[in-house]
């Protein structure tokens, strides 16, 4: 199994998604699998290079951040420039992550994603949504351990047996909504403050913690 890999993060290469992609790629490799190449689309100045090495793969993986319900716009750039692309006997396979807790945000992506390789002509393998992941740069081995061996089974599963188990896929991508008493243990975390320590670090590093409420353009 040969994968090229395109990561469409505008972190690049400081991303959660490079993070995923690094234990996947751990697993396949374990498999026996190889990764043929890894472009990054936030260099743009490479796309033409980016498109060329996409329509030469024979299986992609394309992953990104789910940005406003949808992609960053270098991904939708990236697709564009692709155009009406003839794939017929190419394989694809997606990642959807996100910082939202619940999967139901990356649903209408998904469903874009699959039509998309319809219109390619390219079978799609899976599109694997991983969301809560904000934040796991900072988290403590503890907390990310288990995430990051799930990525690494999931590659692993990819190089042995060229796809994924859909089982697999919901453990990972749950839950889809969070029930009514996740809801109100996630209001207390809010009113205590909890559910914002991540945001509100960084708007304090960033000298912007007192204007979080500002709303210049409200007149």
């Amino acid at each position: 199994m040969k994968l090229a890999i395109f990561n469409g993060s505008p972190r690049g290469n400081n991303s959660n998604t490079k993070i995923l992609l690094s234990h996947f790629q751990k697993g396949l490799e374990r498999a026996g699998g190889s990764v043929t190449s890894i472009d990054y689309l936030i260099q743009e100045k490479h796309l033409e290079e980016q498109v060329k090495h996409f329509k030469e793969a024979e299986t992609i993986f394309l992953a990104f951040p789910l940005y406003v319900d949808s992609m960053p716009g270098m991904v939708k750039q990236f697709i564009e420039t692709i155009g009406n692309f003839d794939g017929s006997g190419k394989k694809i396979l997606f990642l959807v992550q996100s910082g939202f807790p619940e999967a139901v945000h990356s649903m209408e992506v998904k469903n874009y994603l699959l039509l998309l390789s319809k219109r390619w002509k390219m079978e799609c393998l899976c599109v694997i949504v991983k969301p809560g992941v904000e934040g796991i740069k900072i988290m403590p081995e503890m907390m990310t351990r288990k995430l990051f061996k799930k990525m690494e089974f999931m590659g692993n599963e990819f190089g042995m047996k060229r796809k994924l188990d859909e089982k697999d896929l919901a453990k990972l991508s749950g839950p889809y909504k969070f029930s009514k008493f996740r809801l109100g243990v996630f209001g207390l975390m809010q009113k205590t403050g909890i559910s914002n320590f991540y945001w509100d670090k960084n708007l304090k590093k960033n000298n912007a913690f007192e204007k979080r409420f500002d709303a210049p353009y409200a007149n």
